[in-house]
This record gives C-alpha cells, sequence and structure tokens, in this order.
C-alpha cells in the first residue's frame, strides 16, 4: 500500500487474524481479516480439563494478539506464541520443569516434534500424517470433547489398577501367614491365585461400563 502511495486513513484493524488490504484504481477499499474459527467445544473442554485439575497451555506459530484473543475466550491459562517447531520443543521442556508431566494434544506438521517430546503426544485423526506418525495417542475425531473423557477414562482405569493390585497382595499376604500358621489348605492357596485373578478381571471390566 506504501508502494503505490494508497491513503490508508480510512483504515481501522477489527478483530485479530492475519489481514488482506484491498485498493482498487488507487483508492483504498477495505480489508479482509483471515483468522482461525474457535471450536464450538473448546470452552467446554478447556473447563473440564481445569475441573481435574489440569493447568492448560497454547503453544502456537500464530501472532501474539492472535493467540490471547483466542486465550481469553476458551479460558486457557498460559500462552506461548509466535513459536517455531524447535520453540515449541523448548517452551515445552519449560512447562514440564514448572508442572511434572505434560500431555500435548496438536494435529500439524509443525506440532510432530514436540508431540514426541511430550510425555504423551496426542494427535487429532483428521490431523497431519506426521502429527499421528508421531503421537503416543490417536483420538478417531476432532472433537476436543475427548481430551478431558480420555483423561477421566485413563484416571478411572488407574484407579481399578492400584485397587487389583492392592486387593491381591492382601489376599495372597493372608493366605501366606495362614499357611505358615498351619491353617491354610490347597482350596485356600487356588483361591489366592486363580480366584483372585478372575475377581481382579470382574473388576477391570467396570471400565468398559464407565460413562
Amino acid at each position: 500500500m506504501d508502494e503505490f502511495h494508497i491513503d490508508l486513513s480510512a483504515y481501522q484493524k477489527k478483530g485479530f487474524g492475519s489481514e488482506v488490504l484491498i485498493a482498487l484504481n488507487g483508492k483504498f477499499e477495505g480489508h479482509i481479516v483471515i483468522s482461525d474459527t474457535i471450536k464450538g467445544e473448546a470452552k467446554s473442554a478447556i473447563s473440564a480439563l481445569k475441573k481435574l485439575g489440569i493447568t492448560t497451555a497454547m503453544l502456537t506459530g500464530d501472532a501474539q494478539d492472535s493467540a490471547d484473543a483466542v486465550a481469553a475466550e476458551t479460558g486457557i491459562d498460559e500462552v506461548h506464541a509466535k513459536l517455531l517447531p524447535q520453540d515449541k520443543l523448548a517452551e515445552l521442556q519449560k512447562i514440564r520443569a514448572a508442572h511434572t508431566s505434560v500431555m500435548f494434544v496438536g494435529d500439524g506438521i509443525n506440532d510432530a516434534p514436540v508431540l514426541a517430546g511430550a510425555d504423551v503426544g496426542a494427535a487429532m485423526g483428521s490431523g497431519a500424517d506426521a502429527a499421528i506418525e508421531a503421537a503416543d495417542v490417536v483420538f478417531m475425531n476432532s472433537n476436543m470433547d475427548a481430551i478431558p473423557q480420555a483423561i477421566r477414562i485413563a484416571n478411572a482405569t488407574s484407579a481399578i489398577s492400584w485397587q487389583n493390585v492392592v486387593f491381591a497382595l492382601i489376599i495372597k499376604a493372608i493366605v501366606m501367614i495362614l499357611g505358615l500358621t498351619g491353617h491354610a489348605s490347597m482350596w485356600f492357596a487356588v483361591f489366592a491365585d486363580t480366584g483372585v485373578a478372575m475377581l481382579c478381571i470382574l473388576n477391570s471390566i467396570r471400565i468398559l461400563y464407565k460413562k
């Protein structure tokens, strides 16, 4: 616009995103703002993650004002903008140092290095092939509500696993003590082995019915 001496006194920036200014026959006619659309479920997904006690952060190559606007609308805690792929990985290391384990969710080619470097890298199923290959977990849809849902399932699975471990050890310890004192029969030993294993399997099946 400067090169063709276009008068931009009527120009006022609105919103956030990449701008395309348009002039016709030497006169400024207007501008187009191009920006990413925030997913409808993004705000509820971020809110659900916070209820789980998780700190949220956004690593993006977009401009700072665009990133801040998205974070303000969705409720993201931390914003790191204008990052190259290697910069994202560096920021991830800083976040890990501050908050311990990190799960990173991405879908672009530029996300591949940080997906591979995260404790858990999760890619959206509609994302780039490079991101899917680098990820540990792939969501089969692009719905952000799947993220807190997956974490809730993982927490439930972990809790049931600990239940099984503690239950099995307690039963085996009791039967061992009874055996040493001469009060345990062969059937007690069978129950402590096969019986406890079956009970743990039945307890684990509860995960399949978790809503």
